[in-house]
């Protein structure tokens, strides 16, 4: 009897779908650099038919959007883009009422009404960044994860970029962004509820200097250094990855007496810090530094200094130190950023003069050379330093 059973339960158990397997994920070389590019990118091949687009890789933002030529609402395009994504009629089927609109609204709140008079039937959206702001609406679309394997995402049809202060002679612009952040309209929530991969983690390690590069890993990846990697848990901050509150060091001395909110953030090309650390800081630095390089104005950024001849690296380690005696250690490459020979500025701003005031955002200047991860399933964060400039290839397993 079991003999005359086993070719059918054989036939069944080929026309079950496969669940992905215990180790799936999706790595995928970077592109860019912090300086003078400003970000880095991951291409991605969208729609139908499939074409490229590079993607700015932002941890601090749940919602993935391209720059888009909408056929009710036309695009204002931010400086530098050439091409737009032009969503066709079965891609704007994103309702109101679609369980999407309201979980991406319920982590804006406030925000623009997603319903608005003149077109009640389209999910709208206003996202405001430190350096901009987008509208758009809510479309659907094949993205391409590789190897054959194209699934259908939601995503935001960005029709409306605004920059603050748009730069002169802009850096090559990226086509949108892929939202790494927290949230159920996040890319990676999205792929693991199509059982595209197994868990919800997130890493990059991002190339230092004008080679810059790096790669970006989505789900189980089974490639984490064994030993190294220091381990804090994610604390309750909105949708943002934070560590919690953490005072500022250098070379051992406290920079302000309170402690204050740390968000990691793969969009914010430079780290943040509000004045009342960042005036302290900065004179702190510039007499350490100044020992060893001389101060020279460039168009860069707000503190540069001159490398004397061959004289060493200048001294200075921050230190971030965290409850439970966690400490996230900067060396100078982590802050210094090279803009040309011999010249290097403090990769750290004043972020209260982009209204961040309470809190420190980690940006991709302080994570060069540095693997990050974003562990949602244990709910952590953790960083080891390793050498992430180099060629990287997409690969799915």
């Amino acid at each position: 009897m079991a003999a005359m059973w086993s070719p059918i339960i054989g036939l069944l158990l080929l026309l079950l779908p496969l669940a992905p397997s215990s180790a799936s994920y999706i790595k995928y070389p970077l592109e860019g650099n912090v300086y003078p590019i400003g970000h880095f990118v991951v291409k991605m091949n969208i729609g139908e038919p499939l074409q490229p687009y590079s993607l700015d890789i932002d941890t601090g933002s749940n919602v993935t959007w391209l720059e888009c030529q909408h056929p009710l609402h036309g695009c204002h395009g931010s400086p530098g883009v050439k091409r737009f994504y032009k969503p066709g009629p079965a891609n704007l089927r994103v309702y109101c009422k679609d369980p999407f609109c309201a979980s991406l609204h319920a982590d804006l709140p406030g925000r623009r009404p997603p319903c608005p008079r003149k077109h009640p039937h389209e999910c709208h959206y206003e996202i405001r960044y430190v350096d901009m702001t987008t509208q758009g609406v809510l479309v659907n679309d094949t993205i391409s994860l590789g190897e054959g394997k194209n699934e259908l995402i939601v995503f935001g049809c960005g029709y409306d970029q605004r920059l603050k202060n748009p730069s002169p002679t802009p850096a090559p612009a990226a086509h949108g962004l892929l939202g790494l952040g927290m949230g159920k309209v996040g890319f990676v929530a999205q792929l693991k509820a199509h059982g595209v991969i197994t868990k919800d983690v997130i890493g990059h390690c991002l190339g230092s200097s004008r080679k810059g590069g790096g790669y970006l890993f989505i789900g189980d990846y089974d490639k984490l250094p064994s030993t190294g990697m220091t381990w804090a848990p994610l604390k309750k901050y909105g949708l943002h990855y934070s560590p919690g509150q953490a005072t500022l060091h250098l070379d051992g001395q406290q920079i302000y007496a309170n402690g204050m909110n740390v968000v990691f953030d793969s969009g914010a090309t430079y780290t943040y810090v509000p004045t009342q650390i960042y005036k302290p800081l900065v004179a702190k630095l510039k007499a350490i530094i100044g020992n060893t390089l001389d101060p020279v104005r460039h168009p860069a950024l707000p503190n540069c200094w001159m490398r004397r001849g061959t004289v060493k690296r200048p001294s200075g380690i921050l230190t971030l130190r965290f409850d439970n005696n966690i400490v996230m250690t900067l060396l100078p490459k982590n802050y210094l950023i090279p803009v040309e020979n011999n010249i290097a500025c403090l990769g750290i701003l004043n972020g209260s003069d982009v209204g961040q005031n309470h809190r420190i955002i980690i940006g991709d200047a302080t994570m060069q050379d540095m693997l990050v991860v974003y562990d949602n399933e244990q709910g952590r964060i953790g960083w080891a330093s390793e050498q992430c400039t180099g060629s990287a290839t997409t690969s799915r397993l």
